[in-house]
């Protein structure tokens, strides 16, 4: 087996810089963290609970205080509510400045304006505003002339403050957009913190196409229209040979790769068949383009998202227009009474009767009580009567000086002195003040009930119309989002995640389904080593750059590789891809149990990798000191379980099993079985792309991942299916180290630092067929299951490595032959054969071999020493060079 051309970095300020990184870095690609807040005080004070119910409580003052002002309280109490509601204004206003501060995209925005439509709304309830600018009458008023401006101030009033009520009610879209603005600061702050990462752009990026940089946001067809390579230019069909010629000379600039002035200064001359291929080929284009364009347009159609949330949007509108306008006029004062014009009459009527010749006093008296009396019985009864004669007296009801204006109408009328003989007072005017602190009150609790009505309609609607809008659109893209950043973050996570299943397919749900299928297939073409790369460019907003600087990691290197492929290869043909899958869905699955993960497929050969956690170790005067020796322990085991594993299953699944039944396979190899080597070593490795912009691989430089390929290759020389390096092997648990034996000591090609050779002794002779016979899809979930098992009894603390090797069936049918006495005896012959006691060495290496005769390294170690004549050389140092690959 090759090399797998695997340089080390020599460069430790270079090793270190990268390994301070880390690898559990957070990544959120929509950048929701990414900008820091300039005012964080004036945000707490926004966001803090008592402002808010502050605010929410004045709101709701706002919307029905004035209303209750009128239903409840007669105009002694209006001092207090203006009091109120100028309290309402400061605080209004100040929320107004505060969140101009602290939210950029508030100023002069479409809420901006509704916020300060809604505050400037308020002045119109304070009365002491509305007597200094005449919008309410005066009680003082005497004259003709001020009672009717009084009594237009008053119905002026009146209307105003109707209009207020529907300005108002802006402040329930102010209630809603603060509760959905609370939702989105509560979704932006659940996702993870954004960490910085480098990333180095590269300037040398190729350009396929030669079309100018300024010309890259012009639509592709327009680019080729202008570049004189068409038969067409800018609509106009070029017939002149000049034209051609013109046109040629830009093709052949672009040939030489000059620049674009060049290449129209240029002017060549071509034969004439030449410009009506060149012709030809152009109107082929120019036909495609437009077939293009033509369909493109015809499958420009509305989708099933759109169409589904714009019928839901218009069905709403509908309802809710129609519901306003049956249920509105139930609204207004007019629906329940009629405004009542008798006291105009009784005006009119007082009149006339004053104004007959020789009326005695007691006849105008009698009128006077009889229209008292009777709009006694009325909604608007008589609050004050003002007559011309000395001798009857004026006409006030109880409580009628803390009547409000806007609660008084005037009818008044002028009695001719002329015609009547009796004494005079002031003015000669008759008037009627009516009371409508009644209707008032009604028009009040009609208001607060429309204000009710139209904030549910609101509040349903736009409940209605979010949840559709959230439903159809809002939720999948949230978890479009959400899935996105796990993906960033460890793009193997995608493969875990399991589709949207409706029964509508939407664009978004296909679009989410999407994204996971994506980033499974990220995951799976990148692997483990290549999730910086991944998460590193999709937080970017620039354009994709693979070629990220590496990371140094510490991590365990498995390569296992498959024995006489080129064979396989030859009979196989076509049939090998599914030979060499089934392979390697064995060497992944079981790799994938036990906490490691594949790396790279070599044809033939496979590389695993267990990495060890940053947190999980250090260095101390360039050795590696470990924070959790039992963690790491269990890693080791893992590795090694899952070769194991490996070795079972090849001879034991039926579909591998079949290839021994495989005629081309037999012809050519017989006695043909499934084989692969395996090599085990920890170390060091530079994690990250390999490659160019064209192409890269995620995977690891170091001379410890080479190591892993050599003693994957030693394991032909030694006879045996497994090769571990004693660096390795020093992290094993206690109790899995007896089941390994210490082979060799040697040096390898381009390293002087002895390393120790150990093996397990597995074997594969008469081992019985697996009897699981699952489906695809139910293999998967089993899988899945174990592995689940597994990962719950090592979080649990309950994993023993020896316990395992001793329950699992596969496990135990391989090392069925173990055998403790031949250990003991190969292990005496070893230690004769470190210190260079050769003869006692052979001894006892002759003495194992009774019980197990074709052992492979007894029989490399005594072609070794026999060599030598069973006799150690002069500089032996207990090691030696391992010469072969």
């Amino acid at each position: 087996m090759t090399d797998l051309h695997i340089q080390g970095h020599n460069n430790n300020e270079e090793q270190q810089e990268v390994s301070e990184q880390s690898s559990d870095e957070e990544l959120d690609v929509f950048h929701y963290q990414e900008e820091k807040e300039k005012y964080p005080m004036l945000v707490r004070l926004l966001e803090n609970v008592i402002s808010q119910l502050l605010v929410n409580l004045l709101t709701i003052y706002a919307l029905y205080g004035d209303d209750i002002r009128i239903i409840c309280f007669d105009k002694r109490a209006d001092i207090v509510f203006d009091g109120i509601t100028i309290f309402c204004i400061i605080i209004f206003s100040t929320e107004i400045v505060i969140t101009s501060i602290v939210r950029k995209d508030y100023f002069n925005s479409f809420f901006f304006w509704l916020d300060i439509i809604s505050t400037v709304s308020q002045i119109l309830d304070i009365t002491l505003f509305n007597i200094a600018v005449g919008l309410e009458g005066s009680v003082s008023a005497k004259t003709g002339s001020d009672l009717q401006q009084a009594n237009k101030a008053s119905k002026t009033s009146s209307k105003a403050v109707r209009v207020v009520r529907l300005v108002r009610l802006i402040r329930i879209v102010k209630l809603y957009k603060a509760a959905n603005y609370q939702n989105v600061v509560s979704f932006q702050r659940s996702n993870t913190k954004l960490n910085s990462t480098i990333i180095i752009k590269n300037p040398n990026q190729t350009q396929i196409y030669p079309l100018q940089n300024e010309n890259r946001d012009i639509p592709l067809q327009d680019q080729l229209r202008e570049i004189p390579h068409f038969n067409t230019i800018n609509g106009h069909t070029v017939q002149s040979k000049d034209q051609l010629n013109n046109m040629t000379s830009v093709i052949d600039g672009y040939d030489q790769g000059n620049s674009y002035e060049q290449r129209r200064s240029q002017k060549q001359i071509l034969p004439e068949s030449y410009y009506i291929q060149q012709q030809q080929q152009n109107e082929d284009i120019t036909g495609k383009i437009q077939e293009k364009e033509h369909k493109e347009q015809k499958q420009k159609k509305e989708s099933r998202v759109s169409k589904r949330l714009s019928d839901a949007t218009t069905k709403k509108v509908i309802l809710l227009v129609i519901l306003l306008l049956l249920i509105m006029p139930l609204f207004s004062s007019d629906y329940y009474f009629e405004q009542s014009l008798s006291l105009e009459y009784a005006a009119q009527y007082f009149k006339a009767v004053a104004e007959i010749p020789n009326t005695r006093l007691s006849e105008i008296n009698e009128t006077l009580n009889f229209v008292i009396s009777q709009h006694d019985q009325f909604d608007t009864p008589v609050g004050f009567i003002r007559n011309p004669f000395i001798d009857i007296p004026d006409y006030q009801r109880d409580n009628y000086e803390y009547l409000r204006e806007s609660a008084k109408s005037y009818y008044f009328k002028y009695v001719n002195p002329i015609l009547v003989g009796l004494d005079y007072i002031g003015d000669p005017i008759i008037l009627f003040v009516s009371d409508n602190s009644q209707v008032e009150k009604l028009n009040s609790i009609i208001n607060i009930v429309n204000t009710l009505f139209v904030s549910c309609v609101l509040l349903f609607g736009a409940l209605a119309f979010a949840n559709d809008a959230k439903n159809v659109a809002l939720a999948p893209i949230e978890r479009m989002i959400a899935k996105v950043n796990v993906i960033a973050r460890n793009p193997q996570e995608a493969k875990e995640m399991k589709l949207e299943v409706e029964q509508l397919q939407r664009e978004t749900t296909q679009i989410e389904n999407a994204i996971i299928k994506i980033g499974a297939l990220l995951a799976l073409g990148f692997g483990d080593a290549g999730s910086a790369i991944i998460g590193t460019n999709m937080a970017s907003s620039g354009d994709v750059d693979p070629m990220l600087p590496g990371k140094k990691k510490l991590a365990i290197y498995g390569f296992c590789d498959i024995r006489n492929f080129t064979d396989a290869t030859e009979v196989l043909q076509k049939d090998v891809m599914v030979f060499v899958n089934s392979i390697a869905e064995i060497v992944h699955s079981m790799v994938n149990r036990y906490q490691g993960s594949a790396n790279k497929n070599i044809g033939d050969a496979f590389l695993l990798v267990w990495k060890i956690s940053d947190h999980s170790w250090y260095e101390e005067n360039g050795k590696i000191r470990w924070k959790n020796l039992e963690q790491i322990n269990i890693i080791a085991d893992c590795s090694l379980f899952s070769f194991m594993k490996i070795f079972a299953k090849i001879n034991r699944e039926p579909k591998i099993l079949e290839y021994r039944k495989d005629t081309r396979l037999t012809q050519r190899l017989p006695g043909y079985k499934v084989k692969m080597g395996f090599g085990l070593h920890i170390g060091w490795g530079i994690e990250g792309a390999i490659g160019s912009e064209f192409k890269i691989d995620a995977s690891y430089l170091s001379p410890n991942v080479n190591m892993a390929s050599r003693l994957e290759a030693a394991t032909k020389q030694y006879g045996v299916s497994i090769l571990i390096s004693s660096d390795l092997y020093l992290l094993f648990s206690q109790d899995f180290k007896k089941y390994l034996r210490q082979i060799d000591m040697v040096t390898v090609k381009g390293s002087v630092r002895p390393i120790g050779l150990h093996t397990i002794d597995i074997e594969a002779d008469n081992l019985p067929s697996s009897k699981e016979d699952y489906s695809q899809n139910e293999k998967f979930q089993v899988m899945d299951q174990k592995r689940q098992i597994f990962v719950n009894q090592i979080e649990a603390g309950e994993f023993k490595s020896e316990n395992h090797l001793n329950r699992n069936k596969d496990l135990i049918l391989i090392m069925n032959n173990f055998n403790p006495e031949f250990q003991a005896q190969f292990s005496q012959g070893f230690q004769g054969y470190l210190l260079g006691n050769w003869k006692e060495a052979q001894m006892w290496f002759e003495k194992a071999r009774l019980i197990k005769p074709n052992d492979g390294p007894i029989s490399t170690l005594l072609t070794v020493m026999n060599e030598y004549s069973f006799k150690a050389p002069s500089d032996w140092k207990g090691y030696r060079e391992l010469t072969e690959k």
